[in-house]
């Protein structure tokens, strides 16, 4: 009896081994699912082990003397065919009984390699054991798990749009924080500790103070909803904080946005200045000296255009703007955000505000931005509706979506 073991893919590719090594009528003894051994064992598809055997003296198929061939059913199914003549009966049953006594060594041989197996397991369990010590081996279990688990928030981290090489500093960060005995709930809580810090703390806009306004001044690309969220900042101020708000838009590339500003100013009833020029500005900004706060709008500048970003320095230096903010839309990707900020860099000091986060499931880019420029995250906005779809940045929320517990 020639007995071999197959390892494939899948049964049907192991099945195909074996015919094709010890033919159709190899008996298939043992089949089991297995993994490589090894850390990359873990995260692989297991393979299917085939143990078959094969008759070497007495070919499948045909048995001595006058009785035929033994021909092979369908369905994978054997079922001996005798082809006689005469009136020689008793060759049927002779060879009903060579078959009966063909499956009886059969299930007796498989009995055998069962117990071999089982003992061959434990020998071999044996011996590594004796070669390694207790330590090494609870050692090598522990650095798996551990492996294993930070590999699953990484993954998390990416797909929720965060730098791969930040996602990895992050969790490398949470990992060696963990002993022995932690678990996944403990990497949860240090990954997330981690990622509230690099967030830090949101900064809005501040109170007035010596009796002057605070001037504030919005900064971004083309099409990140600054005249909107400006808008909605007014309101929030001149309804709920009861403040007095004065306008200034310089986006006069578009007439529309400056319709649109003052279409929400007289809704409002406070006043807005269209300004052209930097001198402009610096009037438009003593005309409102008597407010408690000023809010400019800027027109979008491509961060491809150097030329127009000349212009917008002149703009800020005339405000004399206390506060500056960069409006990013949550929905840029990571290529056009770096970009961005490389055109913007001549500002020094500044805060983010994000658009847009009910556009996108994922807020990956808050995070790059925050890690990227060290700047105080400060507003996020969550639709078009004014005065409502605006909060400050909610740092527990946005921690939960990194890390893919949250769904929006």
């Amino acid at each position: 009896m020639k007995i071999r073991r197959y390892m494939a893919k899948n049964t049907q590719e192991a099945i195909l081994k074996v015919k094709m090594d010890l033919g159709s009528e190899a008996l298939i003894l043992n089949t089991r699912k297995v993994r490589k051994k090894g850390l990359l064992g873990l995260f692989s598809k297991p393979m299917t082990e085939v143990l078959a055997a094969v008759d070497e003296y007495n070919p499948p198929g045909y048995y001595s003397g006058n009785t035929g061939k033994v021909s092979e059913a369908g369905n994978g199914q054997k079922n001996a065919q005798f082809e006689y003549s005469g009136s020689n009966q008793s060759s049927v049953s002779n060879h009903a009984s060579i078959s009966d006594e063909k499956e009886g060594k059969i299930a007796n041989l498989e009995n055998k390699i069962t117990s071999i197996e089982e003992v061959l397991r434990k020998l071999c369990a044996q011996v590594m054991d004796e070669e390694k010590p207790a330590g090494r081996i609870a050692g090598d279990e522990q650095k798996i798990r551990k492996d294993s688990v930070t590999e699953v928030f990484y993954s998390n981290l990416v797909k929720n749009e965060v730098d791969p090489e930040i996602a990895r500093k992050i969790v490398n960060a949470a990992a060696t924080r963990l002993n022995t005995s932690s678990g996944v709930n403990d990497m949860a809580a240090h990954l997330s500790g981690i990622i509230t810090g690099l967030l830090g703390k949101p900064e809005t806009i501040r109170d007035s103070n010596n009796g002057r306004p605070v001037t504030v001044i919005f900064v971004g690309p083309t099409g990140v909803g600054k005249t909107t969220t400006l808008a909605k900042i007014a309101a929030n101020y001149l309804l709920n904080r009861k403040k007095t708000v004065g306008l200034i838009t310089a986006d006069t590339y578009r007439i529309a946005a400056v319709e649109q500003l003052k279409t929400y100013a007289e809704i409002l009833g406070i006043p807005v200045s269209v300004v052209y020029t930097p001198a402009e500005m610096k009037e438009a900004v003593n005309s409102h000296s008597d407010k408690d706060l000023i809010l400019i709008d800027t027109a979008g500048r491509s961060h491809k255009n150097k030329a127009q970003f000349e212009e917008l320095k002149a703009l800020i230096t005339a405000s004399g703007a206390d506060e500056v903010y960069l409006v990013l839309s949550a929905t840029t990707s990571l290529r056009n955000c770096r970009e961005i900020l490389n055109s913007y860099s001549f500002l020094k000091d500044y805060k983010l505000l994000f658009t847009k986060t009910d556009e996108t499931p994922v807020l990956g880019i808050i995070l790059n931005v925050r890690y990227m420029t060290g700047k105080s995250l400060s507003y996020i906005t969550t639709g078009q509706s004014v005065p409502d779809d605006i909060e400050t940045a909610n740092i527990e929320k946005i921690t939960k979506n990194l890390m893919g517990s949250c769904t929006g």
